[in-house]
Order: C-alpha cells, then structure tokens, then sequence
C-alpha cells in the first residue's frame, strides 16, 4: 500500500498498515491518492 505525509507530503509504500511517517514521524499519514500513486511509480 502506497501511504502520503500531510505533515512533509513524503511518499512511501508498506506492506504492514503504518502509522508514521518514516521521514518526519508525524502521525498524519494516509492512504494516497491516485494521484499520488502515479506519482510515486
């Protein structure tokens, strides 16, 4: 699953459900959008 930072808009994909962000480690992640995923592919 590919999750987006509201905090630093940092993209990054886990296989396990995530509940910081791995840049700023901030809680205020969220599934991305397609968007997003085109973007971060």
């Amino acid at each position: 699953m590919i999750y987006a930072c509201d905090s630093c808009h940092f993209l990054f994909s886990r296989t396990a459900p995530a509940k910081q962000c791995p840049d700023c480690g901030k809680e205020s992640i969220r599934e991305a959008t397609q968007d997003e995923i085109q973007e971060f592919e």
